[in-house]
């Protein structure tokens, strides 16, 4: 028999062994998502579904046979050998090993690499020709790693102290590259918030101001009911001067967030804003009248930075940046008994991913926004509508649970009647599902949106484009 009859009945009877195999078998395979691959022990490619062919720039002849190390860097494929033979020699029928490695691809005549998420998993059987076979998996997550690598300098080079302060009142490890020259300070992990942020100011506090430095101390590790009584003490605004030239320091304005779990105040993120140009303005209006334009563009400046980063440029609506304090806030009111009543709505998409898919994500994102649209021009204050994330949104508001499942139908309703003229002639319709629920006194947001989510997941399953509403 020659190699290549041996070569496609050892092909054949892999395929065989597939739990879905029919006639359908190769396209059920091109269908699957991401890089999908049958390799066997020697590491030899048997199948790969298109996605992978189109990322390496070769057809299915060309893949077949072909070693996996092709498509590795060296280092990288000593490790994901090393995975495979995990997989195999597992004493677990069920093995599979789920990680991070770079891939090269080929696009537009170039080679690259790019990094993927990947899952191997053992075949349970073992084919003759072949021996034992695995099942490789892999996720494009570049574009995730990019936005991560973007979003990490977008952080870095906010002009904002950011920090968490544990329970003991200690500065976390985790803080931006700002805070360090900010409290002229090399070492802050570890470090007694009371040593390099307050003492430094203390020539310059009130009475009222030293007695909120403790008030931060004694609400960690206390409950969120606790918080609130504390919160009300911590110093917002300080002058904080390390040289010696007293008036060559900072003013800081300082703003507080408890990280909570199961209710108790585990940590505080805080934020130092360095607010010197402002209050140096505001100083200088009090003596010349002419420093006033200079205050005001500042203060324009720092209002136009701050809304920039709590509205989401595509729908218009607030980001989840805002959300936390508006809602928090809220969620503080409802508790107090002062709004009666506070609901929740979430919306998302039907079948968005197969509009992008299909259709491309420009056509995804004025989907997007006209949806955004709606939501926003249905929310007028104090309803806070807010882009949860992707083809989701979240909308808060001081009312009861009837008025919030009006409010979700109405919106649904005009989503459904909406086309969108694609171009080419390709005019689309899209619906959504909600889910509709009313805050319970005491619940913290986290268990609030567990709720609606679970009820967004019912009016999904129940056949979309459709409110599930529970009190």
């Amino acid at each position: 028999m020659s190699r290549i009859n041996f070569d496609l009945q050892a092909s054949h009877k892999m395929l065989m062994l597939l739990d879905e195999a029919n006639v359908n078998t190769e396209s059920i395979i091109d269908r699957i998502p991401g890089v999908f691959l049958i390799v066997n022990e020697h590491h030899e490619v048997l199948r790969a579904n298109v996605d992978f062919m189109d990322l390496v720039a070769l057809d299915a002849e060309d893949v077949f046979r072909m070693p996996l190390s092709t498509f590795f860097p060296n280092e990288s494929w000593k490790i994901f050998a090393h995975n495979i033979k995990q997989v195999l020699n597992s004493e677990n029928s069920d093995a599979l090993l789920r990680f991070e490695m770079s891939m090269v691809v080929a696009r537009c005549d170039e080679h690259a690499e790019r990094q993927f998420h990947w899952t191997i998993t053992r075949r349970n059987v073992k084919n003759d020709g072949e021996g034992r076979l695995v099942t490789v998996f892999g996720d494009d997550i570049s574009a995730m790693r990019a936005a991560e690598r973007r979003l990490a300098k977008v952080f870095n080079s906010i002009p904002l102290g950011i920090f968490t302060l544990n329970k003991d009142g200690t500065i976390g490890d985790s803080f931006s590259s700002c805070l360090e020259s900010m409290l002229d300070c090399g070492k802050l992990a570890g470090a007694a918030i009371e040593e390099v942020l307050f003492k430094p100011a203390l020539a310059h506090m009130t009475e009222e101001s030293i007695d909120g430095i403790k008030a931060i101390r004694a609400c960690l590790g206390k409950s969120e009911l606790d918080y609130g009584k504390h919160s009300m003490r911590f110093p917002t605004e300080i002058f904080h001067n390390t040289k010696p030239d007293p008036d060559d320091g900072l003013w800081l304005r300082i703003t507080y967030q408890p990280i909570v779990f199961n209710q108790i105040v585990e940590q505080l993120l805080i934020i130092l804003e360095d607010r010197t140009a402002i209050v140096n303005a505001e100083q200088e209006m009090l003596v010349a009248a002419q420093d006033r334009e200079k205050a005001i563009a500042l203060e324009k400046q720092s209002l136009a930075v701050y809304e920039s980063a709590i509205r989401d440029p595509l729908t218009r609506l607030y980001t989840r940046l805002y959300m936390k304090d508006a809602v928090a806030a809220l969620l503080w009111k409802h508790d107090r008994n002062e709004i009666p009543d506070l609901s929740m709505v979430m919306f998302d998409i039907d079948h968005f991913k197969r509009v992008n898919d299909t259709y491309g994500h420009k056509s995804g994102d004025l989907i997007l926004a006209r949806v955004g649209g709606v939501i926003f021009d249905h929310s007028p204050d104090p309803v806070i509508p807010i882009r949860f994330g992707g083809e989701e949104f979240v909308v808060f508001m001081p009312a009861d649970g009837g008025a919030a499942l009006t409010f979700a139908e109405a919106v649904r309703k005009e989503i459904e009647m909406l086309q969108f003229d694609l171009g080419g002639g390709i005019v689309i319709q899209i619906t959504t599902s909600c889910g509709v629920t009313a805050h319970r006194k005491r619940e913290v947001l986290e268990d609030f949106m567990h709720r609606a989510d679970s009820l967004l997941y019912m009016a999904k399953a129940g056949g979309r484009n459709q409110s599930v509403f529970e009190l």
